[in-house]
């Protein structure tokens, strides 16, 4: 910050602050003004994406503490925070290993078990039709 004085002779002198302390003002003021016109875009940005006038857009922001993607998730599902997340497991790699081993010999015993019901249920139905037309043969024959 520079002023100009005048000594008792009346000629100008010009004192210079050397301080910084004019540069630190002029920092602080345009971070202030980033910060300001960055909070200005991103309430234009919910105003965009949802129907929040600019006041409840900036009430909004300020309670998800600037997250304007909370605030457009809040806008999609109020209750977008409540979904329970799958439980992480706690298992070692080889219990993983020997789960799913035990998972897919599982589905290959269910498989197995149901060709094998199927296989009989072919046979039964097989030995009735077979049974049917020697039936119906017989009754022919007797009818000759």
């Amino acid at each position: 910050m520079s002023k100009v004085k005048k000594d008792a002779s009346g000629s100008e002198m010009k004192i210079v602050d050397i301080s910084g302390e004019e540069l630190i003002k002029q920092r602080a003021e345009a971070m202030e003004k980033r910060i300001a016109d960055r909070r200005q875009a991103m309430i234009e940005l919910i105003m965009r994406q949802t129907d929040y006038t600019e006041e409840v857009a900036r009430i909004k922001l300020e309670y998800w503490k600037n997250n304007y993607l909370h605030v457009i998730k809040e806008y999609m599902d109020p209750n977008f925070q409540d979904k329970e997340k799958a439980p992480e497991s706690s298992s070692t790699k080889n219990q993983m290993i020997y789960g799913e081993i035990r998972t897919f010999m599982d589905d290959v015993n269910k498989q197995q078990l149901q060709r094998k019901r199927r296989t009989e249920q072919l046979e039964q139905r097989k030995a009735a039709y077979i049974a049917y037309v020697n039936k119906l043969q017989k009754e022919v024959k007797d009818n000759n």
